[in-house]
């Protein structure tokens, strides 16, 4: 993974928890509660993207479709 690509990733996660934030909870958007939250969801991102997402793209093609094709 690229720089950019993580940085991305974590920058996302900080406005989708701004936004979770300002919209469901009712609290203030520009907090340190927003940014830790949005690390935690963009770290999650990032380690999904590195960990999970290889092995799934690895184990798919193999497994057969209910539609036989």
């Amino acid at each position: 993974m690229d720089p950019q690509t993580i940085i991305d990733s974590l920058l996302r996660g900080v406005m989708i928890a701004g936004v979770n934030r300002a919209v469901f909870k009712g609290q203030s958007v520009f907090s340190m509660g927003t940014v830790n939250e949005g690390v935690r969801l963009g770290a999650a991102s990032v380690a999904y993207d590195t960990l999970v997402r290889p092995a799934v793209k690895q184990v798919l093609p193999q497994l057969p479709l209910p539609n036989g094709k």
